[in-house]
């Protein structure tokens, strides 16, 4: 699992419509709305990315990409997000686009 971390504005979701691309896995998403977002904005960067999902598609899908999980799971449920935990194994790559 790859963990991309950066502030407001610093290319995340830039850097997740990459990887879409380059993986062809799409993205799962909290909403239609969201969908249409990241597919305009796929188009303006030039990329060809995979439809995005909302949560009621992905579940027949293999593997799926999170923009702003914090977003995703507060709207998802309908609760604000308090903390997450992530297992730190030798399958996490952590890109922090602050630190470039």
């Amino acid at each position: 699992m790859k963990i991309i971390l950066g502030n407001p504005g610093s290319g995340k979701t830039k850097a997740l419509l990459a990887l879409s691309q380059e993986k062809q896995i799409p993205i799962l998403c909290e909403s239609d709305s969201r969908v249409e977002r990241l597919l305009v904005k796929a188009q303006g960067y030039g990329y060809n990315i995979p439809t995005p999902l909302t949560l009621e598609k992905a579940k027949k899908a293999k593997e799926v990409l999170v923009d702003d999980v914090d977003r995703f799971f507060e709207q998802a449920l309908g609760v604000k997000l308090a903390a997450i935990t992530v297992n730190r194994d030798t399958s996490v790559d952590v890109v922090d686009l602050d630190k470039k």
